[in-house]
């Protein structure tokens, strides 16, 4: 099983910061973000440089088979590329945002490593979802281990015991054990009430969740998850307690509808998203500790060094 993890090659972080810097509508929310760690929006030119430099310096001993040996492991570079993108929330949807970052990363890494096999290792698999960077830890997007996890020590538990479970799915052939699958149902509406537990139940919890991911969503992707997170909590019930009631799916039904990956996918993607956006609320206004006006000036000296 993968290790869950958040850690990436240098060119990651390079065509990150390349992406945000060319993207005018971002210059505003940018420059008011980075000024509270007193840099300006040259400040991106400046970590470009570095972890390009960074890059090149590396290429020279990395093989296809050993870039996960050459990612940077301070968290603190994942951690303040997440901070920056939370401060972005607000300017909409991420989703192009994530594709492009995606397509950079492959385009470049199959250049400079020629032979690179698809799909790419984690440490070149960044996505997005919320405004939150995360990383693809198996041959799909998802599930993907996020750069800062929730604050509330239970949820971040829970969603690391999810994707875990996930993982070991994926490496199962199918179909799954039925109570393998199902068990997504349960621990995602944990999930949902520990990520909202003012408003007393998972039930509540997933609407409003779903609320706050419509802004956040491409539409055709929005409603999908709409549709599918409309009747969770039903389905929830329905393998929680397993006797008929006609105001519910029956069990039987509901244990047909998650056999193999195609029937997951979709609980996977809601979760992440809601996990995800809650993140990025998060950091919005309560900056990690160790995101202040020095972490740049730590970070450089760490890539310079090594």
């Amino acid at each position: 099983m993968a290790e869950l993890k958040c850690e990436f090659a240098p060119i990651v972080y390079a065509e990150l910061y390349r992406l945000l810097a060319s993207n005018k509508s971002l210059a505003d929310p940018l420059g008011y973000r980075l000024d509270e760690i007193r840099y300006d929006v040259d400040w991106l030119d400046e970590a470009i440089e570095a972890y390009e430099d960074k890059w090149t310096s590396d290429l020279q001993y990395m093989t296809p088979d050993t870039v996960a040996d050459f990612a940077l492991s301070q968290p603190d570079h994942a951690v303040l590329a997440t901070w920056i993108l939370a401060g972005l929330r607000n300017a909409g949807r991420c989703y192009d945002l994530s594709k492009d970052l995606q397509q950079r990363v492959l385009d470049r890494a199959q250049k400079d490593l020629p032979g690179l096999a698809v799909p790419l290792p984690s440490a070149l698999n960044p996505v997005i979802y919320g405004w939150t960077l995360g990383c693809g830890v198996s041959s799909d997007d998802l599930p993907a281990m996020p750069a800062v996890l929730p604050l509330e020590e239970n949820v971040r538990h829970a969603f690391l015991g999810f994707m875990e479970h996930v993982l070991v799915l994926q490496s199962m052939a199918t179909p799954w054990p039925e109570m393998m699958s199902t068990a997504t149902y349960w621990r995602g509406y944990g999930i949902a009430e520990g990520l909202l537990p003012e408003l007393g139940n998972g039930g509540h919890a997933l609407n409003q969740l779903k609320n706050e991911a419509g802004p956040l969503m491409e539409p055709p992707m929005y409603i999908l998850l709409e549709r599918y997170f409309k009747e969770f909590n039903q389905r929830r019930q329905s393998v929680s307690h397993v006797a008929r009631d006609d105001s519910r799916p029956s069990f039987v039904e509901v244990a047909k509808t998650i056999q193999d990956w195609d029937g997951l996918r979709m609980a996977v993607v809601g979760l992440t998203q809601f996990v995800y956006q809650e993140v990025s609320k998060e950091l919005l206004n309560t900056p990690p500790h160790s995101i202040r006006p020095a972490v740049w000036d730590n970070l450089i000296h760490e890539i310079r060094t090594w």
